[in-house]
C-alpha cells in the first residue's frame, strides 16, 4: 500500500513526524534528524510498516485451515488435496485450531509431528507429509499477510521407523508369470489385467503410471512415463518432476505389452490405453486395487502384498542393478536414497536396465531368454 502524506517537521517536538493508517489501525513515525535525511528517515520507517504490516493476524487458525484447504481445492488433484484434509482434521486443527495465528509458534507446529508420532505411531514417511502440509500451511499464511512465520526447523523424531515394504517372494512371482486364472462374478476367468500386474514386476513403475500407459508411448524397445491416473480418475503428470522418464523395455515386457495387445484383440477392445476397461476408456486405481486382490486371493499369494509393492518387488530382485540407473527407471529424484525406501543398490543407459530385469527375473522363472 502506497501512502500519500508526508512527514512534516514537529517544531515543539524537535522531529520529523509522520501518521499512516492501515486497516484502521494507525501509526506515528518519527526521526529526530534534522534536514531532508530525517523527512526521508521517517518516511522509510512508515513505508516499511505500511509494506509489511499483517493485515489478518487476528485470525483464528480453524478460519485460516478451511481458507487454505479451499485453495488446495481449487489448485490441487482430488488425490492431493484429499490427503492434505486428513492431515488437516486429524492432525493440525486438534492442535491450533482454536488460536489466533499470531499466537501460533513453531513449536506448536512441533507439537503436531511430536503427537502424530507419540498418540498415532506414524511411520517415518507419514510424519514427513505431514510437516510437508504444515509448512504449506504457513506458506499460505505468509502470502496472506496473516503470518511472518517460518517453521523450517521442524524436526521428525528419531524414533520414528520406516514403513515396511513386502514383496512377493520367488515363488510367487513363478506362480504370477505361470497362472492368469481369477474369479469373476463366481466364475474363473483369465485376469484381464493379469499383464498390468507382471509388467508392474518387470519395470517398476507407480500403479498410477501403469494405467496412464498409451500404446503411443512405445517407441522402438523403449516406454515413455507420461502421465498416471489416480483414485478419482484424474489424469495427472505423475508424481513429480522425475516421475516423466524412458524405461528400457526387455524381453520379458515386451512379450508381456504384446500379449495384451493380443488380449484386448480378443476381446474387441480397440483403445489408445494398454490397459484399459471394456469400454476402452482408462481404468481407475481402486478398480486395479480391486482386481489385484482378487487375483492374489485365488492365487494363493502372499496376503498384504499391494500393486505398489510389486513395484518394491521389481526394486529387490534387481539388486545387481546400480543405484543411479535404478533411480532413472523408478522415476527418483537424485537426492532420493532408493536403498533405503525401496530395496536393494549406480548408473548406465536404459537398455542395461532392460538387461539386468531380464537376467534377474529369468533367473527366478527357471527359463532362458
Amino acid at each position: 500500500m502506497s501512502r500519500k502524506n508526508e512527514a512534516k517537521w514537529v517544531a515543539s517536538a524537535n522531529r520529523w513526524q509522520i501518521n499512516v493508517q492501515l486497516e484502521g489501525r494507525r501509526r506515528t513515525f518519527t526521526s529526530s534528524i534534522k534536514g531532508l535525511k530525517g523527512k526521508i528517515a521517517a518516511e522509510k520507517k512508515a513505508d516499511a510498516w505500511l509494506e509489511n504490516r499483517l493485515i489478518d493476524e487476528m485470525s483464528t487458525c480453524t478460519v485460516l485451515l478451511d481458507k487454505y484447504f479451499a485453495s488446495l481445492q481449487a489448485s490441487t488433484s482430488a488425490g492431493h488435496w484429499k490427503q492434505q484434509k486428513n492431515y488437516i482434521e486429524n492432525y493440525i486443527r486438534p492442535v491450533i485450531g482454536k488460536k489466533r495465528i499470531s499466537r501460533v509458534t513453531e513449536n506448536d507446529f512441533q507439537d503436531i509431528i511430536d503427537r502424530a508420532y507419540r498418540d498415532r505411531g506414524l511411520a517415518k514417511k507419514t510424519l514427513t507429509n505431514l510437516k510437508a502440509c504444515c509448512m504449506s500451511f504457513v506458506k499460505y499464511c505468509r502470502r496472506a499477510r496473516c503470518s511472518n512465520l517460518f517453521i523450517e526447523g521442524l524436526t521428525i523424531p528419531a524414533g520414528a521407523k520406516r514403513s515396511s515394504k513386502g514383496i512377493l517372494p520367488p515363488h510367487d512371482l513363478t506362480t504370477l508369470f505361470m497362472s492368469d486364472l481369477s474369479i469373476y462374478c463366481g466364475k474363473r476367468v483369465e485376469d484381464p489385467l493379469i499383464h498390468a500386474y507382471r509388467l508392474a514386476v518387470l519395470i517398476g513403475v507407480r500403479p498410477g503410471e501403469l494405467l496412464g500407459l498409451k500404446w503411443a508411448d512405445i517407441r522402438d524397445n523403449s516406454l515413455s512415463i507420461r502421465r498416471s491416473i489416480n483414485d478419482e480418475g484424474e489424469i495427472t503428470e505423475g508424481k513429480n518432476e522425475d516421475a516423466r522418464r524412458q524405461i528400457g523395455l526387455g524381453k520379458l515386457a515386451q512379450r508381456e505389452l504384446a500379449a495384451q495387445r493380443e488380449l484386448c484383440a480378443a476381446r474387441s477392445i480397440n483403445s489408445e490405453w494398454i490397459f484399459p476397461n471394456g469400454n476402452g476408456e482408462h481404468l481407475v486405481q481402486y478398480i486395479f486395487r480391486r482386481r489385484w486382490r482378487q487375483y492374489r486371493a485365488v492365487n494363493g499369494l502372499r496376503a498384504g502384498i499391494t500393486l505398489y509393492e510389486l513395484r518394491h518387488t521389481y526394486v529387490t530382485i534387481n539388486d545387481e542393478m546400480p543405484e543411479g540407473l535404478k533411480k532413472k527407471v523408478l522415476g527418483h529424484a537424485e537426492s532420493m536414497d532408493t536403498e533405503g525406501v525401496y530395496g536393494h543398490l549406480q548408473a548406465e543407459d536404459l537398455s542395461r536396465a532392460a538387461e539386468y530385469s531380464d537376467k534377474a527375473m529369468s533367473r527366478i522363472l527357471g527359463i532362458d531368454l
